[in-house]
């Protein structure tokens, strides 16, 4: 098996296509079941199934995987992907620079094939469309010298902080 998620402690073990091997573990999280969920999307994308073929690859999207586990956190949420609302999700996204937004993005589609994941995360509306919402946080970023803005709990409410 190409990817493998581990138990204990809670990581991801990979073999990829040139032969090598690595076993990353995310440690201190605050929701273990959100990240048991993305690691299992991650594993989907490990070579041969996905494009996932390094493991410097897999280092990034486990640090993605963290700074989604703690802004999540900061708000209150300890819930797996099939807890997670679309304006949670989309608020992270939003305040997250745009490699690690993308890659957790990437992943949390994958556990819906278990059942874990809600279509209500995995595909935004048109009213929250996440891509247009980062645009317009980066331009509010630019207009006010915050660092931090993030969607409130309504689809379309922006929040300056």
């Amino acid at each position: 098996m190409p990817a493998e998620v581990l138990d204990d402690p809670l990581g991801i073990s990979c073999v990829f296509s040139d032969g090598r091997w690595a076993t990353v573990t995310p440690g201190g999280l605050a929701s273990e079941q959100l990240a048991r969920d993305l690691l299992t999307g991650l594993a989907e994308l490990v070579h041969p199934h996905g494009t996932v073929d390094s493991a410097g690859s897999i280092r990034h999207y486990v640090s993605a995987l963290r700074v989604m586990d703690a802004a999540l956190a900061e708000r209150g949420f300890t819930g797996g992907a099939a807890d997670l609302r679309r304006a949670q999700g989309a608020g992270v996204w939003v305040g997250t620079p745009g490699a690690r937004g993308a890659s957790t993005r990437r992943v949390l589609p994958c556990p819906a094939a278990a059942g874990g994941t809600p279509a209500a995360v995995r595909a935004p509306a048109a009213a929250c469309d996440v891509s247009a919402a980062a645009s317009l946080a980066e331009k509010l970023r630019r207009v006010t010298g915050s660092r931090r803005i993030e969607l409130a709990d309504g689809d379309q409410a922006l929040r300056v902080l």
